[in-house]
């Protein structure tokens, strides 16, 4: 059996409404709270590296609020020992410019997207005059448009494949459509390890306290009924406990998991294959390719 390791990397720090993560009106008027942008990093035993969500290439936001703490995704894997070069395969979980940008600069990765998230992503754009866009445009609060034209050209090249709903793109990796939740067509990963199977929730939900509480964010672009029945389903692999759930901006996370820093990156080791060392001892930089540049099985 393949098995998997998991670490979640924190590439840039905001500040959120606590309602605008997990739920309103139940947080509504209680201020902000740190909510880390994440991207994730899967490692195999046979040596395949997939990379769920890419972040974006500056550090603001479709609001114009900044973010402390950033560093690219590219840079910031570079930083733990894997070259952009080492990356096999994106999954960009939604269309939202804090997960899908900056995928262009993994240049040998296979990027996946549902087919719904692109198709109806589009048909939005067709219908507005994008040349009056701006972030006061509630459809175009999160979408970058440069993200969606980079998107297109790599469906052109034949490097981006948009997947058919729930696929498996990975030996016990499967991404799993959450139709109508946060996005149209966001998706969420499950990964198979030899201790369980985790969920790698992107935006499906934001916070353990989405899940606990069953209580939706404050922000979504979806219908937070489908969002309920998604949280179901994703408790059923990551157990009602939530000990297998990577949410997407909770600074709990840090919390739950074994915790460290390198290079100024905040990140936490999920789970580990017993053959893959640790991120978390020293030497933190391993090396994912050798001198000669072939990949390092294992």
């Amino acid at each position: 059996m393949t098995d998997w390791s998991i670490w979640s990397f924190c590439f840039a720090m905001g500040k959120l409404p606590y309602d605008f993560l997990s739920g309103s009106p139940v947080h509504s008027n209680q201020g902000k709270v740190d909510a880390p942008m994440l991207v994730t990093l899967l490692r195999s035993t046979d040596g395949e590296n997939v990379l769920v969500d890419t972040g974006f290439e500056a550090a603001k936001s479709m609001t114009g609020a900044g973010f402390a703490e950033f560093v690219r995704s590219d840079s910031l894997l570079q930083r733990f020992g894997y070259p952009p070069e080492s990356i096999d395969k994106i999954v960009l979980t939604h269309m939202h410019f804090d997960h899908a940008g900056n995928f262009h600069n993994f240049p040998r990765a296979k990027v996946y997207v549902q087919r719904y998230e692109y198709e109806a992503w589009k048909a939005v754009i067709e219908q507005y005059d994008v040349s009056k866009v701006t972030k006061a445009d509630w459809a175009f609060s999160s979408l970058n448009l440069d993200d969606f034209k980079a998107l297109e050209r790599a469906l052109d090249a034949g490097r981006a494949h948009l997947l058919e709903g729930d696929t498996e793109i990975a030996p016990g990796v499967v991404c799993r459509l959450a139709k109508d939740t946060h996005t149209f067509g966001s998706q969420w990963v499950d990964v198979s390890t030899a201790r369980g199977s985790f969920v790698i929730a992107g935006d499906c939900c934001y916070t353990f306290e989405n899940l606990n509480r069953m209580w939706p964010p404050g922000y979504l672009q979806g219908n937070p009924w489908n969002m309920l029945k998604e949280f179901d389903r994703m408790k059923g692999v990551a157990g009602t406990d939530l000990a297998r759930l990577v949410p997407g901006h909770d600074i709990e996370l840090f919390n739950r998991f074994p915790a460290g820093q390198h290079e100024g990156v905040r990140f936490v080791e999920v789970t580990r294959a017993e053959s893959h060392a640790s991120l978390l001892e020293p030497p933190v930089l391993h090396k994912a390719f050798n001198d000669a540049g072939v990949p390092i099985q294992g």
